[in-house]
């Protein structure tokens, strides 16, 4: 395994930040193709950092093509249709294990898969669930795809730290996608909260507030006992919630998301009507089970 050739295609933070960890745990063949290499400023850093990392720029697209084992695809979302046509086009070794570790959607993973499957070469669909410059090649990674199994077996080795987490190229892009949803959208939450409690005055008091609530119980169960006990109190909790935005708005703030919030509680509100006054469902997944029935 010590002979294991691995290539990137695109250079940025996240292939810099694998190249140090997989060149640390003794992987002596990395090679590297950007785009951006030539630009005036970008170029600059891509040069430093794979001098830092070790790994050898190439100039051309088909040169980092010839002969891997293993090749990281780590591209803008918006161009990994076109690069892996590119790809495609000059790849030489069928063998290698294509990993596509984008932000592209799973429909954009699955017709990549699809094109490869048809050259009869492996894919995986990897998705990055963590900060690269803390983890490297130790990030948690979810992977989907016909060469998941592939991948964690060729990879082990390294100490990256791999999960498969479905059947079919898209699964793990859903897992990073959706979770970008909680993570990427409670920002916006956290924000909108705190400039209310700066004009307020009353930051201490409502983070003391915040903290003590949500430290007393595990995530998992608070994030159940939130969502089951507004299936029964959704309407009263959206009233309470105008009142929010009510104030936000006197004041002369943006309650975007506070709006939002209450548009959803009203949306429950009536899909369960049916459950207004009876006992709390028992989880997350009972309450869900409403928005089908209705």
């Amino acid at each position: 395994m010590i002979g294991l050739k691995i290539s990137f295609v695109g250079f940025g933070e996240a292939s810099y930040e694998l190249s140090r960890g997989l060149k640390a745990e003794g992987i002596e063949s990395i090679q590297a193709y950007d785009v951006m290499r030539e630009h005036p400023e970008a170029g600059k850093q891509i040069e430093e950092r794979a001098q830092r990392a070790g790994v050898e720029l190439k100039r051309q697209l088909g040169d980092v093509l010839i002969n891997p084992d293993v090749l990281f695809v780590a591209v803008p979302a918006s161009k990994t249709i076109e690069v892996s046509e590119s790809i495609q086009a000059q790849l030489q070794n069928k063998q290698v294990l294509y990993i596509d570790v984008s932000a592209s959607t799973p429909r954009v993973k699955q017709e990549i898969e699809k094109n490869l499957t048809a050259r009869h070469v492996k894919f995986v669909d990897a998705a990055m669930l963590g900060p690269l410059p803390v983890y490297q090649h130790k990030v948690p990674i979810s992977a989907s795809g016909t060469g998941a199994d592939l991948f964690i077996e060729k990879m082990k080795p390294y100490q990256m730290n791999i999960t498969r987490v479905g059947e079919k190229a898209g699964d793990a892009s859903a897992v990073k996608l959706i979770r970008s949803v909680f993570m990427k959208g409670i920002v916006g939450l956290y924000l909108e909260t705190l400039q209310a409690a700066e004009t307020f005055d009353v930051s201490t008091e409502v983070i003391d507030s915040l903290e003590e609530t949500m430290d007393s119980h595990s995530f998992k169960d608070t994030l159940n006992r939130l969502v089951t006990g507004s299936a029964v109190h959704a309407k009263r909790r959206a009233f309470e919630l105008q009142g929010s935005i009510d104030m936000l708005q006197e004041a002369g703030m943006d309650a975007t998301l506070t709006a939002a919030a209450k548009a959803k509680l009203d949306e429950l509100a009536q899909v369960a009507s049916f459950e207004q006054g009876r006992e709390t469902p028992s989880s997350w997944q009972d309450v869900l089970a409403y928005y089908k029935t209705e």
